[in-house]
């Protein structure tokens, strides 16, 4: 299993733009038959940074659903309606899924709140050792925080081989809740802790998203 992500930067009015993120998370489903997921960046990405995400089985079902869109006159509109605000794009990314969460992006309740966790592994560290800790922790956070938590790893662009760990909340008040839990929890801690054998701690970034659609 696969996940694509998409971000970009508007400018403008935010409610216009968060209005153009749900018409394409519409408008994609429609086209393609599988849903996209719209968020807004709230911290950790610049203002006006919207993303999109979607699951997929193969890179075969990818590229058949992209030549849905690309074939779409609709798409072709909305796509000119949104350059008009549009400053700059993200990288594509293809990321193939380690760890399974329990609530994916495209299935969470409107208002979700994600926490987006990435790494890259140390020059010294050993690939399976690091793969081990990874999964783990990405277990221990969901388990301790009570989020869905899931684990994958970046296929292409600059952070190729980067590690994302993503904790999927149903709202804010779950973040906040989740979060002191982690902060209060010897266990958590301890395998946070134990990844300083394995990751740059230079790589370490963390963005946070609300779903839109």
């Amino acid at each position: 299993m696969y996940q694509v992500q998409r971000t970009g930067r508007f400018k403008g009015s935010m409610t216009s733009n968060i209005a153009l993120a749900v018409e394409a998370s519409k408008l994609y489903e429609e086209i393609t038959g599988a849903p996209l997921a719209a968020w807004i960046a709230s911290a950790g990405m610049p203002t006006g940074t919207l993303g999109w995400s979607s699951l997929f089985e193969t890179l075969d079902e990818l590229a058949t659903r992209n030549g849905l869109i690309l074939a779409s006159a609709k798409w072709s509109k909305l796509e000119d309606k949104g350059a008009i605000n549009a400053t700059e794009w993200g990288v594509d990314q293809i990321a193939q899924v380690i760890v399974w969460p329990a609530t994916t992006g495209p299935t969470a309740p409107v208002g979700s709140q994600v926490l987006q966790s990435l790494v890259r592994a140390n020059q010294g560290a050993d690939p399976m050792e690091m793969l081990q800790w990874a999964t783990k922790m990405a277990e221990v956070a969901g388990r301790v925080s009570g989020a869905s938590s899931g684990l994958s790893q970046f296929g292409f662009g600059p952070d190729w081989g980067a590690y994302s760990f993503t904790s999927l909340f149903t709202d804010s008040a779950a973040l906040d809740a989740g979060m002191a839990k982690n902060m209060a929890s010897a266990e958590y801690l301890g395998v946070f802790m134990e990844g300083r054998k394995y990751v740059d701690m230079s790589s370490m970034r963390r963005v946070m998203f609300a779903k839109l659609a």
